[in-house]
C-alpha cells in the first residue's frame, strides 16, 4: 500500500466536520438563529484549516487563471480511461477570519487518454477541482471505461440503517435517516457512473445509461465501459432505427458527473464533474465570424467544494452542502484571466454544485465598483468593466433574435442555477484596468443550518492589459449564426399539431421528503412517465416550496421555456418565440401569505424523438434528488412490448 493510503486511514482519526455541523445545527435550533449566523463555513473546519497565504497546495486569490487538462478526439474518436479514487485535496476559501486553506478528503477523477504517451489528469493530486475536459465533435464517437477504485477503507460507507440508508447519529442519538427510506434517502457513498449532461443518445445499454451501479472493487464488476456516437444533425439516419434523426446532437458546453441515486449529492459536493465540449457548425461559424476565437476560448467550472452532507435534525429533516461554499473555478479561488484591450473572447461556464445556494445571478464590476458591491442589488454604474454577448443556453445556441433580446443576448446580467451553462462573448474594455465579475443570489437565504456565501462577493477577476488589439466586433443580428432548421419549432409539424399536457407537482411527501406529485422516487409506475416514442409533449412544472427553487432537468432531450411565473417577483418576463432551448430550469420558489400558497411555475414543451429506452427527470439540486424528487421516464416505441423497468438501488 502507497504511503498516501496510510497517512490517509491515519487521518480517519481526525475531527469529523460533519459532527460539528450536526451541533451547531442542534443549536442553531434551541436558539431560533441559522448556523450561518452563529459561525461561518470554513471555520467548521478551524482546527483543520491554517489562515496563512501561499500553501504550497493551495490557490490564492488573484493567481493566474489555469486551464484544465482537454482530452480531444482523435480520428473521429475519444477514448479515455476515467479513474474514481480520492484523497486529501487542498482547499482554498475566504471565510470570517479570511483567507484559508482547508484539507478536504474528497474523491475525484483521474482521466487518461487511452493510448502510448496518453496525457494525464490531475497534474497534481493535491489541488482541488474538476476532472479532465473531454472535447469532441458532432459525429464522432466516445469509449470511456469507468473504474471504480475508491477505496473503502480511506472512505468507509457510513453504518447501515436498518432499511438500507446511511445512519448519522450525534450526542443525542440518531439523526437520519429519520422518514427517509430505501432508494431516496443518503446510501452507498461509494458507489457510482457516469452521466453525460447535456447528450442526445440513447439512454440504455452503453450509451448515457444512469440506471447501472458501478461499485468499488475489481473488474469486472468496479468497471463499466460507456460506447456511443454524437448523432450528426438531421438529416443523418439514426443506425440503430435507419430513420433520419430528428434533433440530432446540438454542439455546446455540456458536462458530465456522478449519478448514482442517493450518492450524487455527496459525489458531485466532492467535486466529481467536469466539462464535455461538443464542437459542431455552430462553433465554425463563429470561428469565421471572429477569427482565432477558439484559440483563446475559457472553460470555467464552477464548484463548491466539502466532505459531507449536511443534516439538522428536525420534522421535516433540512439537508444541504456542507463544506465551503465559496465558489471555485476550475478549483481555484477568485483567478484572473487575462485579456488585451478589445480583445473578444469565448468563456464556456458550467455550474457543477449540487446547492440552492448556488442560484446566482453574474455581472461584471469595476474594481472600485466591486469593492463597494456587499450583496444586494448590483450597483447602477458598472464602472470599468467588459461587455458580454450571450451566446448559448445549457449547450444550445441562442435563435439570431434572443441573440438581440435585451432579457438574453444582450443583458449585461446572467444567471444559472445548479446544471446550467452559459457561453458568452466578452470584449475587454478598450483600455487597461481591472474588473471582476461579482454575483449574488437569486433567491434568499438557505435553510437554517446550511452554508451561506457571506463574505465573499465575486467568481474571477479580469485584468486587461498590453497593447490593443486589431479590431474586434460582435456579431450583429444580421450575420448571427442561424438557427438550424431542427431546433426551429415547426408547428404545421404532424408531431407538434396534437400535444400532450402533463403537470408536474415539485412538492413533498407525507413524511416531508422531496417529492413530486407527493411521491419520493420509489421505482415504480407512480413514480414513472411513460411517453410514445417521437412525440411532442406541453408540461407545466409547479414548485409548491417557498424556501427553495427546484432547478428541471430531463435526460437525453432538451425542451423550450415558454413561460415562467415567479409569484416572488414583482414583473413578470414575457417569453416570446423563437423560444430559448434548455436541459435544465430554474422553477422559481412559491409564495405563501396567510393560508394561500401560490406556486411559481415554468410552462415547457419537448420532442421525445430518436431513442427510446429509461432515463430519469429530477431536481438538480442534489440532496433534493436522493431523497426523492425525481422520476423515470420511459419512452415507449409503439411498434415493440413495454420493456422491464430496469432497477436502480
Amino acid at each position: 500500500m502507497n504511503s498516501e493510503s496510510n497517512a490517509l486511514k491515519e487521518d480517519t482519526t481526525r475531527i469529523v466536520p460533519s459532527r460539528r455541523r450536526f451541533i451547531a445545527s442542534a443549536l442553531s435550533t434551541a436558539l431560533g438563529v441559522s448556523i450561518a449566523d452563529m459561525v461561518r463555513p470554513c471555520e467548521l473546519w478551524a482546527q483543520a484549516c491554517t489562515n496563512k497565504p501561499g500553501q504550497p497546495n493551495c490557490s490564492n486569490p488573484g493567481d493566474p487563471f489555469k486551464p484544465v487538462r482537454e482530452f480531444r478526439s482523435k480520428n473521429k474518436k475519444l477514448a479515455v480511461d476515467m479513474t474514481v479514487t480520492g484523497g486529501w485535496k487542498s482547499v482554498a476559501t475566504i471565510a470570517g477570519q479570511g483567507y484559508q486553506c482547508c484539507p478536504m478528503k474528497l474523491r475525484y477523477y483521474a482521466g487518461q487518454e487511452r493510448g502510448e504517451g496518453g496525457a494525464k489528469w490531475p497534474e497534481n493530486p493535491a489541488l482541488p477541482g474538476p476532472g479532465p475536459t473531454l472535447r469532441m465533435r458532432v459525429g464522432d464517437s466516445v469509449d470511456i471505461n469507468l473504474v471504480n477504485s475508491i477505496d473503502p477503507t480511506i472512505f468507509p460507507e457510513s453504518n447501515s440503517a436498518p432499511n438500507g440508508c446511511n445512519l448519522e447519529t450525534d450526542q443525542n442519538g440518531p439523526i437520519y435517516p429519520g422518514s427517509d427510506s430505501m432508494p431516496s434517502c443518503f446510501h452507498q457513498d461509494n458507489v457510482t457512473n457516469l452521466h453525460y449532461h447535456g447528450t442526445h443518445v440513447t439512454p440504455d445499454g452503453e450509451g448515457d445509461n444512469v440506471m447501472v451501479d458501478v461499485p468499488p472493487g475489481k473488474p469486472p464488476k468496479n468497471t463499466r465501459r460507456t460506447l456511443f456516437t454524437l448523432p450528426l444533425p438531421p438529416p443523418a439516419t439514426n443506425p440503430d432505427t435507419k430513420q433520419p434523426f430528428i434533433m440530432g446532437q446540438a454542439p455546446g458546453t455540456h458536462w458530465y458527473h456522478a449519478h448514482k441515486h442517493g450518492s450524487v449529492a455527496l459525489q458531485l459536493l466532492n467535486g466529481m464533474a467536469g466539462a464535455f465540449i461538443i464542437e459542431g457548425e455552430f462553433d465554425d461559424q463563429l470561428e469565421s465570424l471572429i477569427p482565432g476565437l477558439a484559440k483563446t476560448e475559457k472553460v470555467l467550472v464552477i464548484q463548491q467544494l466539502g466532505d459531507a452532507i449536511t443534516i439538522q435534525p428536525g420534522i421535516p429533516l433540512n439537508t444541504c452542502a456542507g463544506g465551503d461554499p465559496c465558489p471555485l473555478v476550475n478549483g481555484q479561488l477568485q483567478p484572473t484571466i487575462q485579456m488585451r484591450p478589445g480583445e473578444i473572447q469565448r468563456w464556456r461556464f458550467i455550474n457543477a454544485t449540487m446547492q440552492q445556494a448556488s442560484y446566482l445571478t453574474y455581472r461584471f464590476l469595476g474594481e472600485d465598483a466591486s469593492k463597494a458591491f456587499k450583496g444586494g442589488p448590483f450597483p447602477a454604474n458598472a464602472g470599468y468593466a467588459p461587455v458580454i454577448r450571450q451566446v448559448a443556453y445549457d449547450g444550445i445556441q441562442l435563435a439570431p433574435e434572443r441573440y438581440n433580446d435585451p432579457d438574453f443576448g444582450l443583458a449585461q446580467e446572467f444567471a444559472m442555477a445548479p446544471a446550467n451553462r452559459i457561453d458568452l462573448l466578452v470584449q475587454a474594455p478598450a483600455t487597461p484596468g481591472i474588473s471582476r465579475l461579482a454575483f449574488r443570489s437569486l433567491h434568499g437565504k438557505p435553510p437554517a443550518g446550511c452554508p451561506l456565501l457571506t463574505n465573499v462577493h465575486h467568481l474571477l477577476n479580469l485584468e486587461v492589459s498590453g497593447a490593443p488589439v486589431s479590431p474586434m466586433t460582435f456579431p450583429t443580428a444580421a450575420n448571427y449564426p442561424a438557427m438550424p432548421k431542427w431546433l426551429q419549432w415547426d408547428d404545421n409539424d404532424p408531431m407538434n399539431q396534437n400535444l400532450k399536457s402533463r403537470c408536474l407537482k415539485f412538492n413533498a411527501d407525507n413524511v416531508g421528503r422531496p417529492a413530486i406529485d407527493g411521491l419520493a422516487y420509489d421505482h415504480s409506475p407512480h413514480t414513472t412517465q411513460y411517453v410514445n416514442l417521437n412525440t411532442a409533449e406541453e408540461w407545466v412544472l409547479e414548485n409548491y416550496w417557498d424556501s427553495s427553487i427546484h432547478p428541471f432537468h430531463i435526460h437525453v432531450n432538451p425542451f423550450q421555456v415558454l413561460e415562467i411565473f415567479d409569484p416572488n417577483a414583482s414583473t413578470q418576463v414575457t417569453l416570446q418565440a423563437p423560444y430559448n432551448w434548455r436541459d435544465t430550469i430554474a422553477i422559481p420558489a412559491s409564495k405563501t401569505v396567510g393560508e394561500k400558497l401560490t406556486p411559481g411555475y415554468v410552462k415547457i414543451r419537448s420532442r421525445f424523438v430518436d431513442f427510446p429506452g429509461t432515463f430519469v427527470l429530477h431536481c438538480h439540486i442534489l440532496d433534493h434528488e436522493d431523497r426523492g424528487m425525481m422520476q423515470e421516464v420511459q419512452i415507449l416505441d409503439p411498434t415493440k412490448p413495454v420493456p422491464m423497468l430496469p432497477m436502480h438501488s
